[in-house]
């Protein structure tokens, strides 16, 4: 005989499974089209936000990169040097770059003074972000400025509608030794042809 706990009647079966376990084919598509259009909306909507994030990343990278530098860039004129030890340019090259925008009836207001030893920078960045009519270069070379351009010392090369001059460092144009006179009046010339002083 079976333990009476263990069977239960049919009515009981009944009210346990209201919901068929097994759908109809029919049921069973209309489900299966609702999930692959929830999909579907769903991929439509991560597609958007993807090509809404490449847009705000390519408006970014658009967006000029904040430079530091001294002076007000007043002339547009650049003045790139590379000093590791200064924020901007040490004491005494900031004397003779002085002196040398002074000879040019220039002041520090009148340029940017970048140093590349701070901020990596390519010489197009730069411009990007200032442009400028002159562009001044003491001791660097065009591939560390980013650019192919032959970086003949004293020689003004026009890039669009700017000049740059490469020249020796201000470094090595202190003091009253013959090397550092030679270095200077190389400057001088190039500049006065530049300005037409």
């Amino acid at each position: 005989m079976q333990d009476p706990k263990t069977i239960l009647p049919a009515v009981a079966l009944v009210s346990l499974f209201k919901d068929t376990l097994v759908l109809p084919e029919k049921e069973i598509k209309s489900i299966e089209n609702e999930v692959k259009a929830a999909i579907t909306a769903k991929g439509k909507q991560d597609l958007a936000i993807t090509s809404s994030n490449e847009a705000v990343n390519e408006e970014q990278s658009a967006t000029p990169i904040p430079i530091k530098y001294l002076g007000d860039h007043v002339k547009k004129i650049i003045v790139i040097v590379h000093d590791i030890e200064a924020v901007y340019l040490n004491e005494t090259d900031l004397g003779l770059l002085s002196s040398i925008l002074n000879a040019c009836k220039l002041t520090l207001a009148d340029i940017a003074l970048i140093n590349t030893a701070k901020q990596a920078l390519s010489l197009h960045e730069i411009l990007e972000t200032l442009p400028s009519q002159l562009v001044l270069v003491f001791e660097l070379t065009g591939a560390q400025l980013k650019i192919k351009l032959p970086a003949t010392l004293y020689k003004p090369i026009v890039l669009g509608e700017t000049h740059i001059l490469f020249s020796s460092s201000l470094h090595r144009m202190q003091g009253a030794n013959q090397t550092a006179k030679l270095e200077k009046s190389k400057l001088w010339n190039a500049l006065k042809l530049l300005f037409k002083l």
